[in-house]
């Protein structure tokens, strides 16, 4: 039999990725080639993996860069570029297969009249249902899962003095939804809350302690086998929040750290998994299948879940791109697994690779991590034009080696790669509207604290910013 990426291709017709971020699909890329990618940005580095012309892009026609949402997302289906992706769609003989970061509820209206388009993801419904922070936090007790202290209420029904004798300072409010640190607030002074409290008086929200601890993620993949649902987990990696390095918000999403994951405990990773497991059941027995991930805080040997991220996630491409690097079999990813839950009850090839598929490797130790810049000054123009690549710093600068967008082009292991939407010249980009990634081979977090980046890393993105002119800081 072909490799199964070679038989999804001949059986199936042309395959797409529909997310914010071109760069997610790299991984998927070099496994499962791809016909045209939807995504928000256009970033110099594009060309390097994919065909432009096939790139269906927000920025590309309006030459904007912001902080995008799934809205922003939701209207690449709109106006002249949605015409085009249209008519891309309508005047294709084969099937089109979508693989979704995230589902929209209108493409998959769309997809139950069309027997052209298939859509792998999971409904938007059941997405809305488990994405909502709140619902999580309730529920863990019914799961026997430890919860950081807190509990459930309105802003308006609660004064500043009373939550500051009950949680102490700070303490932190998590909306019912937000992804990347939007609409968790870390609480520190009365001013903050009382605005929070005059915007939202009566939303139901998390209200917990402040856990001065470090943050994991997960991606993990909800299968149907003989047995039933059961839920496959990747190792974590320590998130990288909030670094003033990197963005204006103290709850700004920065990056992912595999790298610095190796040293945690296993007493730790044995709770990730278990936690993971019994979550993926909860989720499981709604119907929920294929890929999600979550967000866990760690107090000393405590893991807290905090987050259910029920879609693809930012660190999902990095582990495709390290496990596409590092020579093991890139057919055996967590994408793959995703897309084979979606198709194994209409084909038996697919339903005897997805029984095959060594789970456990998905468990293993790996190398590498990603810090994400955001633009830290007031709406502005690029003079020039971004090169991505690997990158070597020689005193106050940083030398280009050799210009690429994909981990492979790292010869060195101090070198940097400098890609995922790097500006091009003229974009405008709004604050704090993610500017580009920077991966290594190595951990990016300095190894004794887990919470500050290296003193490696903390030379280099001040010269990156200055490499692109982005380097005066906006006080928020």
């Amino acid at each position: 039999m072909k490799n199964i990426s070679a038989y999804l291709k001949e059986k199936y017709g042309q395959w797409g990725w529909m997310g914010q971020r071109a760069h997610d699909a790299v991984g998927i890329n070099k496994v499962l080639p791809l016909d045209f990618i939807i995504c928000c940005d256009f970033g110099t580095d594009t060309a390097h993996y994919f065909e432009e012309n096939n790139v269906f892009s927000i920025e590309k026609q309006g030459k904007v860069r912001k902080d995008w949402s799934n809205e922003d997302l939701k209207a690449s289906f709109e106006g002249s570029l949605g015409r085009k992706i249209f008519k891309r769609w309508n005047g294709s003989k084969n099937r089109i297969n979508l693989l979704c970061y995230r589902s929209i509820g209108f493409l998959e209206k769309r997809a139950e009249g069309d027997p052209v388009l298939k859509i792998y993801a999971v409904s938007e419904k059941l997405k809305n249902y488990f994405d909502n922070k709140v619902r999580l936090y309730e529920t863990l007790p019914s799961l026997s899962l430890p919860r950081i202290p807190g509990k459930i209420c309105e802003p308006g029904k609660n004064s500043f003095k009373d939550l500051k004798n009950e949680l102490s300072l700070p303490f932190v409010i998590q909306f019912p939804y937000g992804s990347s640190g939007h609409f968790t607030f870390i609480i520190k002074d009365e001013k903050t809350y009382e605005s929070l409290r005059e915007q939202y008086p009566r939303e139901r929200v998390v209200m917990r302690k402040y856990v001065d601890g470090f943050s994991l993620n997960v991606n993990a993949v909800i299968v149907l086998s003989n047995s039933g649902a059961k839920t496959v987990c990747s190792f974590p990696s320590i998130q990288i929040t909030g670094l003033a390095e990197c963005s204006n918000f103290p709850s700004a999403f920065c990056g992912n750290d595999y790298s610095a994951a190796r040293s945690l405990k296993k007493n730790i990773i044995d709770q990730v998994e278990s936690h993971i497991n019994s979550i993926g059941a909860w989720m499981g027995k709604s119907g929920y299948r294929g890929i999600f991930g979550m967000d866990f805080v760690v107090e000393g040997e405590k893991v807290y879940p905090v987050e259910i991220n029920p879609r693809f996630q930012n660190s999902t491409s990095l582990f495709n791109a390290i496990n596409a690097f590092s020579g093991g079999n890139g057919e055996n990813t967590l994408f793959m697994l995703h897309i084979a839950e979606f198709l194994q009850k209409e084909d038996r090839i697919v339903r005897e690779y997805l029984n095959n598929f060594p789970c456990a490797s998905l468990m293993a130790p790996i190398d590498g991590s990603q810090v994400i810049l955001h633009n830290t000054m007031e709406r502005g123009t690029m003079a020039q034009e971004g090169i991505p690549g690997a990158y070597r710093s020689e005193g106050d600068t940083l030398l280009l080696v050799q210009k690429g967008a994909s981990l492979d082009v790292l010869s060195d292991a101090g070198d940097v790669l400098i890609t995922c939407g790097v500006p091009r010249r003229d974009t405008i980009i709004e604050p704090n509207a993610p500017i580009c990634k920077v991966q290594l081979l190595k951990n990016a977090l300095d190894l004794s604290n887990r919470q500050e980046l290296s003193a490696e890393m903390k030379k280099i993105v001040p010269e990156i910013y200055n490499m692109f002119g982005l380097n005066n800081r906006t006080t928020l």
